[in-house]
């Protein structure tokens, strides 16, 4: 050919030749090696137990101009681990005690003190039920001491929080069991 005109593609002498595409070719023999060491380390090893059983996939993906080559090996052995699950649901619930000692309302009271337990999150709120009233009051550790206190004879206290409630106490029954 002359120079100066442009190569004919169709009839040139390196179009015509074979080429190897080396990073598509180094891609798939790292796959290949992988997938035989993968191989060597699942047949060596007879007594695999379930627990480490996964499966194995290697996939490279090399772009040269336009051109792609993708190549995906799968190990087929798959076992499935049997797996239980033990979940404990905390019930929620208040748990109430009560003593009769003075206060501001007099010589004779019946105090409340109460612990909660499975909140979360915390409520941050209770109310104090009496036979002709409510009070509502805020709190942040999960027990609270003198929380509800009445000086009226015969009252009864029941404490609620985020709606669960507790036993009912009286001066009789400071332990508000049934």
């Amino acid at each position: 050919m002359e120079s100066g005109q442009p190569e004919d593609p169709i009839t040139s002498p390196s179009r015509d030749s074979w080429s190897i595409n080396w990073p598509g070719a180094i891609t798939v023999l790292i796959v290949a090696v992988v997938v035989l060491l993968v191989t060597q380390l699942r047949g060596d090893d007879d007594s695999t137990d379930a627990s480490s059983a996964a499966t194995s996939t290697v996939s490279a993906t090399t772009d040269v101009v336009s051109a792609t080559t993708s190549s995906t090996v799968a190990a087929t052995t798959t076992t499935n681990a049997a797996t239980t699950t033990s979940t404990t649901i905390a019930r929620r619930q208040v748990l109430i005690r009560g003593e009769v000692k003075p206060c501001r309302f007099g010589a004779e009271c019946l105090v409340a003190h109460f612990e909660i337990e499975g909140f979360d999150p915390h409520p941050g709120r209770f109310t104090c039920l009496y036979p002709n009233s409510r009070s509502d009051f805020g709190f942040n550790d999960d027990d609270v001491e003198d929380a509800c206190l009445t000086g009226d004879e015969g009252d009864t206290i029941t404490i609620e929080v985020d709606g669960v409630r507790s036993a009912t106490i009286s001066a009789e029954n400071l332990d508000g069991e049934p």
